[in-house]
């Protein structure tokens, strides 16, 4: 800072004294820092909702009335951290900036993250609960964030899924592979066994089209208990896997018999 008069400035502490952000994130984490606390608490419940923030999300999981909620969210657009996104079909703001986003996700302590990650599932669940296929991709986001393992298979597959369906194939193979990751944190149960030969021949009909094969040894059954692992080969016959929903294996030989005009059978 200087100090003193014009022609005549001074500064008003030793430079070896000044702290100066040494990035971009930094000044951001200050400028996040100076909010009024409950504006701050806030802006880091709106970074986990995600870089869109649905308003009845947002009320629905936020501490405070109704009216304290919009003066917040009225001082972050004056702030310049949010803006109104739309008004129709339902109110929702967004970061000003991605790295605004992403600097107030993290100066969140991991176990209020998780926590709040878990009240967002359960909002979600009663918010669009006629609804709910279309935001089964936030809602597997939310429920792996917030380690509800179970549902992170349940909407991790389902999103994997509607993915293939649309011939979104790697997004499939994401989807599926999260799924897996987030089985192993189960307990062995007949179930669990099930999903996880389900899981993999959904994640090998999504590879298929991409011209690419299973890894022989995949990182989500390695965490797997050593009897588990014994009783599962690394990846299903194709018999097993013909005779579960081959949604990705289906849909390339559709596009193949499109194109040659007769039908062909799947890669093997």
């Amino acid at each position: 800072m200087l100090v003193g008069e014009r022609r005549a400035y001074r500064l008003a502490k030793a430079l070896d004294s000044l702290q100066v952000p040494a990035t971009v994130q930094a000044v951001l984490a200050a400028r996040i820092d100076r909010l009024p606390p409950e504006d701050k608490r806030l802006l880091q419940t709106a970074a986990v909702i995600g870089t869109e923030v649905p308003w009845p999300l947002l009320q629905a999981i936020a501490d405070g009335p109704e009216e304290t909620l919009h003066q917040g969210l009225t001082r972050l657009q004056a702030a310049e951290f949010l803006y109104e996104a739309r008004l129709f079909p339902e109110l929702a703001y967004t970061f000003k900036h991605a790295l605004t986003h992403e600097v107030a996700y993290g100066s969140l302590l991991q176990e209020r993250r998780r926590a709040l990650h878990a009240r967002i599932v359960e909002a979600i669940e009663g918010l669009y609960a006629d609804r709910l296929t279309d935001q089964v991709e936030r809602l597997a986001h939310h429920a792996v964030r917030s380690e509800l393992w179970d549902k992170a298979v349940a909407y991790c597959r389902q999103a994997g899924g509607r993915a293939a369906a649309r011939s979104a194939y790697r997004e499939a193979v994401a989807y599926f592979e999260q799924a897996l990751a987030a089985l192993a944190h189960l307990p062995e149960r007949r179930d669990t066994l099930e999903q996880a030969i389900d899981l993999r021949c959904d994640l090998r009909n999504a590879l298929l089209p991409l011209g690419e094969q299973p890894r022989s040894a995949s990182p989500p059954r390695s965490s797997w208990p050593k009897r588990t692992s014994a009783r599962l080969s690394p990846w299903p016959r194709h018999s097993a896997c013909a005779r579960s929903r081959p949604t990705a294996t289906s849909a390339w030989a559709r596009s193949t018999s499109r194109q040659t005009g007769r039908s062909r059978p799947a890669p093997n």
